[in-house]
C-alpha cells in the first residue's frame, strides 16, 4: 500500500513541474522560486510561443492563399524544429535547452541574415536587369523557400545544440 502512495505522491510531484500556465503568472513564478519548472515544460511555452508567432505573422488584409498555406506549413516545420533540437539536447534528460536554443538561435539567425540579405539582393537585381517581374503577392515560390530556409535554420540550431549536448554527456 505505501508503494501505491508512494508512487502516486511522486507522479503528482512529476506532473506539478511540468505544468503550463496560460494565465495565473503568481503560480507560474512561485514554480520557479521553488525550482519545479522543468525543461520538459520550457519546451511546452516554447512550442506554444511559436505556434502564436506564427499565427500573428498571417496578414489579416489583402492576403492570397499562399500566406495562408504559408503559415501552415512553417509552423509544423517550426515546431518539428524546435523538437528535433530539444531532442538532439538529450530530450528530458537534457540541461539548459532554452538557454542553447536562444543562445545558438541568435548566432544561427546572424549567420542566416549574413547570407540571405547578399542572395537576396542579388536575385532582385538579376530579376530587375532581365525584365522578370517581382511579384508583390505571396507567391509559391515564397512559400517554398521559406520552407526550405526554416527547416535550415531549425536544422543547423539542433546540430549546434547536439555538439554541446555530446560534450556534456
Amino acid at each position: 500500500m505505501s508503494f501505491v502512495v508512494e508512487l502516486a505522491v511522486r507522479q503528482e510531484t512529476i506532473n506539478q513541474g511540468d505544468k503550463m500556465y496560460f494565465w495565473r503568472i503568481k503560480d507560474l513564478k512561485a514554480d520557479f522560486i521553488a525550482g519545479k519548472v522543468t525543461e520538459k515544460s520550457l519546451l511546452g511555452y516554447l512550442v506554444a510561443y511559436t505556434i502564436l508567432v506564427g499565427l500573428a505573422m498571417i496578414p489579416l488584409s489583402e492576403t492570397n492563399q499562399f500566406d495562408v498555406f504559408s503559415a501552415l506549413i512553417v509552423i509544423p516545420v517550426s515546431v518539428m524544429g524546435i523538437l528535433y533540437a530539444y531532442s538532439s539536447n538529450g530530450g528530458d534528460s537534457g540541461s539548459e535547452f532554452l538557454a542553447k536554443y536562444i543562445a545558438i538561435g541568435w548566432v544561427v539567425t546572424v549567420r542566416l541574415i549574413a547570407v540571405i540579405l547578399p542572395l537576396a539582393l542579388a536575385a532582385g537585381i538579376f530579376l530587375g536587369i532581365s525584365g522578370l517581374d517581382i511579384p508583390e503577392e505571396t507567391t509559391m515560390w515564397d512559400v517554398l523557400i521559406t520552407t526550405v530556409i526554416t527547416a535550415f535554420y531549425f536544422w543547423r540550431i539542433a546540430v549546434h545544440i547536439g555538439h554541446t549536448a555530446a560534450e556534456n554527456a
